[in-house]
């Protein structure tokens, strides 16, 4: 079963509070009231959009032994951090130090041994979530293989551990409860108002980040993992080709990012006429959400060709009219893949 953003999830609802204390100090970015979306909003304390800390100066600062050893403990504790060996799985595989396999066996042990599965499989989840989003994206094929060979073990055998302690959900294909998780963490509502309120290398910073997310989150949905579906890039590219209030240096490398690996499947869907939940537009629009304005067709969830070239246009008068390089450059990107789908088809 795909993961909808909106959706009612018992995974995240159960472990809700351990998440929010978990991610809280996970992260290693400290909670900046003035970047962060508003107290209101759930695990508004989970993103890791926080500019007022050190930054590695370079992938190599980032993979250094101190990136994993605060994962173990990221507020000197190790209760709020990943378990150790998980930390040294993940390092000795991105060291090509153990193989795909090995790095799958090794880094899932600690929870199929844990007393405790359902409390600790969050803590899994989030150290590869932490490696996908942070470290650099020459890792990222790495890390894609070892989330496929994760979602291909067998099934673990939790019959000696308390019911009530066992995973909700039968381990590991689509990754129970990790999709969910992650728009928890990553697609919280307001970022576009923090957006707006960045200046210069902060909102630089921010964009980069955002970026990097869609890049994850279409490669994950491109090779068919984490329960994440096609709704998603529907979602991003409505969002930033039908609204005439989008960020477009956000959201047009966003859709690049999703155009470029999941293009086939979206020409696909227009196509077919698919239906998507994102695709619905905006019956009213709040502060900070994307207005939707710009597709006519009322209460149209439908995926269609029209539509297709609808978003070519868009990105057309994008590319040609736009002052900044940023969003002329992801334009261009954009526009190859869907010529690149087209020819597919």
């Amino acid at each position: 079963m795909g993961v909808e953003k909106h959706d009612y999830c018992p995974f995240t609802h159960e472990i809700k509070t351990h998440i929010v204390h978990f991610r809280r100090s996970h992260t290693k970015y400290p909670s900046t009231a003035s970047l962060t979306s508003p107290p209101c909003t759930p695990l508004h304390c989970t993103s890791i959009y926080s500019f007022e800390m050190q930054k590695p100066e370079s992938p190599q600062d980032i993979m250094s032994d101190d990136w994993f050893t605060y994962k173990i403990a990221p507020d000197g504790d190790v209760i709020d951090g990943c378990h150790p060996d998980e930390a040294q799985a993940l390092k000795d595989y991105l060291r090509h130090e153990t193989t795909t396999a090995e790095a799958a066996l090794a880094i899932i042990r600690p929870l199929v041994t844990a007393s405790n599965p359902r409390g600790d499989l969050v803590r899994l989840w989030s150290i590869l979530m932490d490696a996908l989003v942070e470290l650099p994206s020459e890792d990222t094929d790495r890390l894609i293989a070892l989330v496929s060979v994760i979602e291909n073990l067998p099934e673990p055998d939790f019959s000696a551990v308390e019911e009530s302690k066992r995973p909700t959900e039968k381990l590991w294909k689509g990754l129970p409860g990790f999709g969910h998780l992650w728009a928890d963490c990553h697609q919280w509502g307001s970022w576009r108002q923090t957006a707006v309120d960045l200046e210069s290398e902060k909102r630089k910073l921010y964009r980069d980040e955002h970026i990097k997310k869609a890049e994850v989150e279409a490669r994950l949905v491109a090779s068919g993992l984490a329960g994440i579906e096609i709704d998603w890039a529907y979602e991003v590219i409505a969002d930033a080709l039908e609204s005439s209030n989008a960020l477009f240096d956000f959201e047009v490398p966003a859709t690049a990012e999703w155009l470029v690996c999941c293009g086939r499947r979206l020409r696909q869907g227009a196509v077919r006429g698919e239906t998507s939940w994102a695709l619905k537009p905006r019956l009213s629009v709040v502060l900070w959400t994307s207005s939707r304005d710009l597709w006519q067709a009322h209460l149209d969830k439908v995926m269609s060709l029209k539509r297709w070239e609808a978003w070519r246009e868009r990105l057309e008068e994008l590319q040609s009219e736009g002052e900044d390089r940023v969003i002329r450059d992801a334009a261009d990107r954009a526009l190859k893949a869907m010529r690149e789908a087209d020819q597919v088809v």
